[in-house]
């Protein structure tokens, strides 16, 4: 006696509530993929009730589906950003793609935001910075077991992008799509206080 039949019904029940899901939320599969950080044939797959997401994978995407949609607070998110008198910018967690900045941020890099707007930053990390990400997965930050740390950050005035934070300041939430970000702020000294 074999429990087969149940499992294939149970991802294919997961697939089609996460179609219903996605389409509802108006997000494409690929954009989907991107922050799952799979291909978009992986998401149609299991879309499909062809294959079935990784435990972490299919945890994501439940807390994805099931947390309240507030488009309000997303606007409002992205208004406080942009008009922050702080170097502060917000970026998909995964994909690093920029989401918005504000005026002094912009001014350090010495560009405005449009050419980088949906692009990944990841190409201007400095060392600090890609030390920190790669210490992301032992923190937990992805498991939810942190939301936020602190890093002591070198500058850089030349290419590829002008850094002057000697300090910044990771903090992770999620859009009302589902879509963790990670909202970056610069320092020129470790803030006192309870910030991190």
């Amino acid at each position: 006696m074999t429990d087969t039949p149940d499992i294939a019904d149970d991802i294919t029940r997961f697939g089609q509530k996460l179609r219903h899901w996605r389409r509802t939320a108006d997000i494409k599969q690929q954009r989907l993929a991107d922050i799952l950080g799979v291909t978009q044939a992986t998401v149609s797959r299991w879309e499909k009730g062809v294959q079935s997401p990784a435990p972490f994978q299919q945890k994501l995407l439940c807390d994805m589906m099931t947390r309240n949609r507030n488009f309000r607070l997303d606007h409002a998110l992205k208004r406080l950003v942009t008009q922050s008198s702080e170097r502060v910018h917000l970026i998909e967690d995964r994909s690093h793609r920029l989401l918005c900045s504000s005026k002094p941020r912009q001014r350090e890099w010495q560009r405005d935001d449009i050419g980088l707007l949906g692009q990944s930053l990841w190409r201007y990390a400095t060392v600090e910075i890609a030390a920190a990400e790669k210490n992301l997965h032992h923190i937990g930050w992805h498991d939810d077991q942190a939301d936020h740390v602190m890093f002591a950050n070198s500058a850089r005035e030349g290419a590829p992008m002008r850094i002057i934070d000697r300090y910044i300041l990771w903090e992770r939430f999620y859009l009302s799509d589902g879509r963790a970000v990670r909202l970056t702020t610069g320092f020129d000294q470790k803030p006192q206080g309870n910030q991190a």
